[in-house]
């Protein structure tokens, strides 16, 4: 079943960073919610801690009103990329908000995915050369807002099946 995924936001920063509670995690599956989002991912600068707690907090509160996946964005080498952490241990990893691919002649990225277009960054994605790549390398184009703020969540989303993500890598 396809589902529509914003699977690259800063909830954290969106709220003000406020730790994970009842009511923050609440705040956010309404503005999902509003959004017409059945799931968005929770991927925090080089850290995973907030997604987790928060996917925990919803499970525990909220049951299946909306799908959380905890995750992270990190550097690797000069690229930026977005760690998905799925169940049973895999990992789901795509390139963010890709100005030029350089980086690719140079280093080999684990990936699975690429965005193609990034709400916050859009101005500055190589489209082309992402097309490209991922037709090379069999990525997931993806579509994400990249959200800071409540308001740009879903902005950009994917219509996706959690299988298409749910990748046997592991982390």
């Amino acid at each position: 079943m396809k589902l529509k995924l914003d699977l690259h936001t800063h909830c954290y920063e969106a709220l003000g960073f406020p730790e994970p509670s009842i009511e923050t995690v609440g705040v956010i599956i309404d503005a999902a919610r509003r959004k017409g989002l059945d799931g968005l991912a929770i991927t925090e600068h080089y850290s995973k801690r907030y997604g987790l707690l928060s996917k925990e907090i919803a499970q525990k509160y909220f049951g299946d009103e909306i799908i959380i996946i905890p995750g992270q964005e990190i550097r690797v080498y000069t690229q930026e990329v977005v760690e998905l952490y799925m169940d049973e241990g895999r990992v789901f990893r795509f390139l963010v908000h890709p100005s030029n691919l350089y980086a690719f002649e140079r280093h080999e990225y684990n990936i699975q995915g690429i965005e193609i277009d990034n709400h916050l960054h859009n101005g500055y994605i190589y489209k082309e050369g992402v097309r490209q790549l991922a037709a090379q390398r069999g990525l997931l184009l993806l579509r994400n807002s990249d959200a800071h703020n409540l308001e740009a969540l879903g902005s950009f989303y994917n219509l996706l099946s959690l299988e298409e993500i749910n990748t046997p890598t592991e982390y």
